[in-house]
């Protein structure tokens, strides 16, 4: 009986150091966005070396966004393979937790840009010109600002999810973009 006690005790001192580090967690992290010093944008960019014509990493590429996106077709607005270029408009949806009914809600749908531009061994990608989908144009830029006087603490959280799926997203495409390797079957 006593140990159920401390037990008791014990467990919101526990839950609540887990959400002050889950909260430092997300102000790091949105500490951490990739902004362009020249469009003040939040930006995910790389130059990636890889093996392969420009025609072979374009492939590579459409088979990525096979693999990430549920329906690729309806994010492609750009598909240049004699250019090696491919643009499209992702989308992702962002969640907030309700503390009243402790359940997690729907926060809306980010759109973002994404971009493939390819070469001979090599290739770029960007991620940027994320808005908020809303009637008018919402940059999510905006919510970096915590000394707006509409802040919410939910922007935090937004922020978060975003840098997150955003990472993943990027390792993805570092995976994917690699050489497919062709395990004979020898027996």
């Amino acid at each position: 009986m006593k140990s159920l006690i401390i037990y008791s005790l014990l467990l919101p001192l526990l839950l609540a150091g887990s959400l002050k580090v889950f909260s430092q967690q997300q102000q790091q992290t949105t500490g951490n966005l990739p902004i362009d010093p020249d469009s003040k944008k939040i930006m995910y960019r790389g130059v990636v070396e890889q093996e392969g014509t420009m025609p072979y990493l374009y492939n590579k590429a459409i088979e990525w966004f096979g693999f990430y996106y549920v329906n690729a077709q309806s994010v492609y607005s750009v598909q240049d393979k004699e250019n090696g270029k491919i643009e499209g408009t992702g989308r992702m949806k962002i969640f907030y937790q309700d503390d009243k009914n402790n359940m997690r809600r729907d926060g809306g749908q980010i759109q973002y840009q994404i971009k493939f531009e390819l070469r001979d061994n090599k290739y770029r990608y960007t991620v940027t010109d994320f808005n908020l989908k809303s009637n008018s144009r919402f940059p999510v830029e905006k919510w970096l600002n915590k000394s707006d006087p509409a802040y919410n603490p939910n922007w935090d959280s937004y922020l978060y999810q975003i840098d997150t799926t955003m990472q993943r997203l990027v390792k993805t495409i570092r995976d994917k973009m690699k050489p497919t390797v062709v395990k004979k079957d020898e027996w």
